[in-house]
C-alpha cells in the first residue's frame, strides 16, 4: 500500500488511510477470488499496486465533476472504475460486465466496501444500445482496453450526454486503431480531445489515455 500511495500521489491523487484500507481488502479478495475465478492474469496478480490500481488512477485527472455519473464499460474484476471510486467517492458509478462470475465479484466488492452509488450492469453492450433506457445517461463512458476504438466510439455515443467524455486506457501502440476509429468519427458525433502519455515506472511500460468528447 505504501506504493500504491507514493505511485498515486505521482498521478495527483492523495489517498488517506480509510482508502488505502479499502484498496488493501480489494486486493485482498481479489487474490482469493482469483484462486477459483479468473479475474486477472496470473502475470498480473502479483502487481495488482501497479498494473491495475495505478493503472486505474491514471484516468483521475480528466474527471473534473466530484458527482460525475460514469458508466465503465466491460470492467472486468472492476477496472478502471472501483479504484476510481475509491479514490473519488461521490462519483456515481454503474459497471457494466457480460461475465457472469466477475458480476457476482463486482457485487461482493460492492457490498464489502461499503461502496454507495454503485451498481453492476449485467448486460451485452449490443444489447443496451438496442434501447433507449441508458441513452445519453452518462456524463463519463470510461474503458479499460476492452473494445477496440472503433467500435467503442458509437457505444460512447449512445452512452454519453452531449458534451460527456469518453476515457479509454490504452498501450503506447494505439495510432493505428485511433486513425480507424477517427475515421467514423462524424458518424460517432465526437471529435478528438487529445492524447496523454503515461510514463511513469511504477506502472510498467509506457501507455496512452485517449479521450474524446461527444459534441453538444
Amino acid at each position: 500500500m505504501h506504493l500504491l500511495q507514493e505511485g498515486a500521489g505521482l498521478l495527483g491523487v492523495s489517498l488517506n488511510s480509510q482508502q488505502l484500507a479499502l484498496f488493501d481488502l480489494y486486493q485482498s479478495e481479489l487474490l482469493k477470488w482469483n484462486a477459483k475465478t479468473n479475474l486477472i492474469s496470473e502475470k498480473t496478480a502479483g502487481e495488482i499496486a501497479s498494473r491495475h490500481f495505478l493503472d486505474s488512477l491514471s484516468a483521475a485527472q480528466f474527471i473534473m465533476s466530484p458527482n460525475t455519473r460514469m458508466v465503465d464499460i466491460g470492467c472486468g474484476a472492476g477496472f478502471p472504475g472501483i479504484p476510481l471510486k475509491i479514490a473519488m467517492p461521490s462519483i456515481q458509478l454503474y459497471l457494466l460486465e457480460t461475465n457472469r462470475k466477475k458480476v457476482s465479484f463486482l457485487k461482493h466488492i460492492i457490498r464489502l466496501l461499503n461502496l454507495e452509488n454503485a451498481f453492476t450492469l449485467h448486460d451485452r453492450t449490443e444489447n443496451i444500445v438496442r434501447t433507449n433506457d441508458w441513452r445519453e445517461k452518462f456524463d463519463i463512458v470510461i474503458s479499460r482496453a476492452s473494445l477496440k476504438l472503433p467500435d467503442l466510439l458509437p457505444v460512447g455515443n449512445y452512452f454519453l450526454a452531449p458534451d460527456g467524455l469518453l476515457i479509454t486506457l490504452k498501450g503506447q501502440s494505439v495510432s493505428d486503431e485511433l486513425d480507424a476509429a477517427l475515421a467514423v468519427g462524424n458518424a460517432s458525433k465526437i471529435y478528438q480531445v487529445y492524447q496523454h502519455d503515461i510514463n511513469m515506472p511504477l506502472l510498467g511500460p509506457p501507455r496512452k489515455i485517449i479521450i474524446v468528447q461527444k459534441v453538444k
